[in-house]
């Protein structure tokens, strides 16, 4: 993840975690923590079943997050 920071130099991570999958929920934390912690970028986890049910709520959450970038 470092080296992918380092080489694209994103805006912001989105790690999407499906939400039957215990083990990827438990790595995002440390995912997240390392991105705001070491490199000072914001952070979005997106829990998702991949269903339509969502797409409004994750729709809101990914213009704020870009909304956060752009300031």
């Amino acid at each position: 993840m470092d080296r992918l920071i380092e080489k694209f130099k994103p805006d912001a991570v989105i790690d999407v975690v499906l939400q039957a999958c215990h083990s990827y929920n438990i790595e995002s934390i440390k995912v997240g923590r390392n991105v705001q912690d070491k490199h000072g970028l914001p952070f979005l986890k997106i829990v998702t079943d991949y269903s339509q049910s969502d797409v409004g709520q994750i729709g809101a959450r990914v213009e704020a997050l870009l909304e956060m970038c752009r300031q």
